[in-house]
């Protein structure tokens, strides 16, 4: 439910130092989306977890997790029909949640906005149901919240030796008041009265972050302070994560484009169990094509796509997805380039997962990001003699056979991206398919 601006990689690191975590209080500020709370929750077992953030968003979600209620009240005319839903403790919460997804279509300026405004409205109130029943179920919980300036947060746990203080401040100028702005107009609510994030101020809070112990997450490289772990976004800019609480990031440090076997590929004795933590891993589409030379078969013509990622299984890659673009697809579609699994597990379905993964509503969400435009489908191309694709079957929609012009024969499939995360996909293909081995 939490995905924000700490990415798989980062959340991945987090659980690998869960030890640090253990027995002592967690002090995180700028919260966010919860997303450090959350892993850290699910990791280990700190004795308290305290947060802090500033938006209407994060504040409301904060009070509802330490067993409070913010009030907020609607003061736009155009949002009253919202009223029905701001009871409910949970409720309130997903329609913020559903909001700020929501707005992007607002300025209803073309066919495409106008459409998927509707979409939203007309399936507003299934959706909140869905998001409060998500809420209920949430394991996560924390001990208290401070709404406010995040310096004035910290300082309130200076005295606790063995804290450990968290920060993933904005990266980027205007933060949150730039992203929660307009949810901002639309609700009135008591607000708090803090300082900017300058660099100035940035500057200071590190410096009163380094004699205790921290964490800092920064776009910036720090004079004086070595990174345990580097994050590179594709073509965006790079974010370094500082500690003095914790040791360098061993996944994907040895990766080379012309080394192989540097990659944490997923072996014969690799099992799947409930537990397991599914995620996507963006890589370059060159290192991508080493590993379609390595296990495509050589009547396969490796064509390199645009965004390329490697399927995460806890720390272990089972497969690789490539999307693109071609011919037949329109603009708020994209094209799947490649979907392999690597060979020698024991699992024969494993191509199975690969495609549930695919198409289901994470990858979407990661798709639309990427893209910078709304993503509904994606379609693909199967080369085979048969009348159907067993891969492709009971996830994606058969949509065209026919031969090519050196006599090939294909299949077109496409698929919406439904609302599934990767975890629920993942359950759902070990339900039918984990009995499933060589």
């Amino acid at each position: 439910m939490f995905v924000g601006a700490i990415n798989e990689e980062v959340r991945r690191f987090l659980a690998a130092n869960a030890a640090v975590f253990n027995g002592v209080t967690v002090v995180v500020g700028c919260s966010g989306n919860f997303t450090s709370e959350s892993t850290i929750a699910a990791v280990a077992q700190p004795e308290a977890i305290y947060s802090n953030d500033v938006s209407l968003y994060s504040s409301a979600l904060g009070a509802w997790l330490s067993g409070g209620r913010l009030e907020y009240e609607i003061t736009e005319a155009d949002y009253e029909w919202l009223r029905p839903f701001v009871d409910d403790p949970e409720e309130r919460l997903a329609v913020l949640m559903l909001l700020l997804d929501m707005l992007e279509f607002e300025k209803r300026n073309n066919a495409h906005r106008d459409r998927m405004w509707e979409l939203y409205k007309n399936d507003f109130a299934t959706m909140v149901q869905t998001t409060a029943e998500k809420l209920r179920a949430l394991p996560l919980r924390i001990s208290g919240y401070y709404a406010g300036d995040v310096m004035e947060h910290f300082e309130r746990f200076a005295d606790l030796k063995d804290a450990v203080f968290c920060c993933y401040a904005p990266t980027y100028s205007g933060g949150y008041e730039r992203m929660y702005k307009r949810l901002e107009k639309i609700f009135k609510w008591d607000a708090p009265d803090y300082p900017l994030l300058d660099d100035a101020r940035r500057a200071d809070l590190l410096n009163w972050m380094r004699k205790r112990r921290f964490l800092w997450y920064d776009d910036r490289e720090i004079d004086g302070l070595s990174p345990v772990m580097e994050q590179k976004s594709g073509l965006r800019r790079t974010v370094w994560l500082y500690s003095n609480v914790m040791q360098k990031s061993a996944l994907f440090s040895g990766m080379k484009e012309s080394q192989l076997p540097h990659w944490p590929v997923a072996k014969a004795d690799f099992v799947f169990s409930s537990e397991t933590e599914m995620w996507l891993k963006q890589i370059k589409t060159s290192d991508l094509m080493l590993f379609k030379e390595a296990y495509l078969g050589k009547n396969i013509d490796p064509a390199s796509g645009m965004w390329a990622f490697a399927v995460m299984a806890d720390a272990a890659i089972i497969g690789f997805v490539e999307f693109g673009y071609k011919e037949m697809t329109a603009r708020d579609q994209v094209y799947m380039m490649a979907d392999f699994c690597v060979p020698g597990t024991q699992y024969t379905r494993l191509s199975k997962l690969i495609v549930a993964l695919a198409c289901c509503g994470d990858m979407g969400h990661t798709l639309r990001r990427l893209k910078e435009y709304p993503v509904r489908t994606v379609r693909t191309t199967a080369f085979t003699d048969h009348a159907v694709s067993m891969k492709y079957r009971g996830i994606m929609t058969l949509e065209k056979r026919g031969e090519s012009a050196d006599g090939k024969r294909f299949l077109n499939y496409f698929a919406e991206f439904n609302r599934q995360t990767y975890h629920e996909a993942y359950l759902e293909w070990l339900k039918k398919h984990e009995s499933k081995k060589r």
